[in-house]
């Protein structure tokens, strides 16, 4: 009895030290890349270090307090906050009217779904070099010759305009990933309620939204889930697209962070802020767990 014991002891031991072994260097990395970085932000942010000089001084919660009466930062924050509001009822709306299109029998849907998914394997840095050019010089060119007053349109020096054209930019971009997801939410829904919205005389718009949409919320809750984070991580697009111009009109609070901190020499003031982006970050991501957690789990 006691060698069986001893046997099993010894080999939950052995597991334990394989285990240790197989997640050690992940952890190891994370600690190193994650971790470490994330604490020296924290101390970064209560001092007035410039990024550059060897010595930093305590300031306490000044860094903190002076968000407050920072216009350009409260600006950022406001215009993050539209941006991922408008793009996230866009992309779904575009993605799911996508889905429902090509996936009923028309000729050449494979085709279009590739053509429609294609700008999602570009990534932001050459989206936004892309469209620079065609909304900046491309589109100057063509009123030079063609003298259309929608050519004339400053579509990135407009302040009043920039935000439309960074959300048109960005849903041209991902509207093909979205769509593939929702083509796959709508193959799994089964088909003996829409043979029976049929036969009950629901058809067209009525079976979408009664029989179609309320299946797929789903998937919706995935989606939502999504494009609320990919539109809290457009830095490289508009660093390359508007670098946050005209003005600070298309500066998001991550781009702001990113100039205070490089260009201003302002690495203390810059920690504080992205340490409020870390905690509203985790604060939007609960409550999207919390209200769709639910439905996830029903798919």
């Amino acid at each position: 009895m006691r060698t069986i014991t001893g046997r099993r002891t010894g080999r939950s031991w052995r597991g334990k030290v394989d285990f240790v072994k197989f997640v050690a260097p992940a952890l190891l990395l994370y600690s190193l890349f994650f971790i470490v970085p994330l604490l020296q932000t924290v101390v970064y942010s209560f001092t007035d270090w410039n990024g550059i000089a060897r010595s930093r001084h305590y300031i306490g919660i000044d860094n903190y307090a002076n968000m407050l009466k920072d216009d350009l930062f409260l600006g950022s924050l406001r215009f993050t906050l539209t941006y991922a509001v408008l793009y996230t009822i866009g992309i779904n709306i575009v993605a799911v009217a996508l889905a429902l299109l090509l996936t009923r029998s028309i000729k050449s849907k494979t085709a279009l779904r590739a053509v429609i998914f294609t700008p999602f394997l570009f990534n932001d840095v050459t989206v936004g070099f892309l469209w620079q050019f065609l909304l900046g010089r491309f589109m100057t060119g063509l009123y030079d010759k063609t003298h259309l007053g929608i050519f004339g349109i400053s579509w990135l020096s407009n302040e009043h305009l920039v935000l439309y054209s960074i959300i048109f930019v960005k849903m041209w971009q991902a509207m093909g990933y979205f769509m593939v997801i929702y083509i796959a939410g709508l193959q799994l829904i089964p088909k003996e309620p829409l043979e029976a919205a049929v036969i009950d005389g629901a058809t067209g718009w009525k079976q979408i939204t009664r029989i179609t949409l309320p299946l797929l919320m789903p998937t919706m809750a995935i989606c939502v889930f999504l494009s609320i984070t990919d539109a809290l991580h457009m830095f490289p697009l508009l660093m390359t697209l508007t670098g946050g111009g005209p003005g600070h009109a298309s500066e998001s609070v991550s781009l702001y962070i990113y100039n205070t901190a490089f260009n201003n020499q302002q690495m203390g003031y810059a920690s504080s802020l992205a340490v409020v982006l870390a905690v509203l970050v985790l604060i939007i991501t609960y409550f999207q767990l919390k209200v769709f957690r639910g439905k996830e789990v029903s798919m």
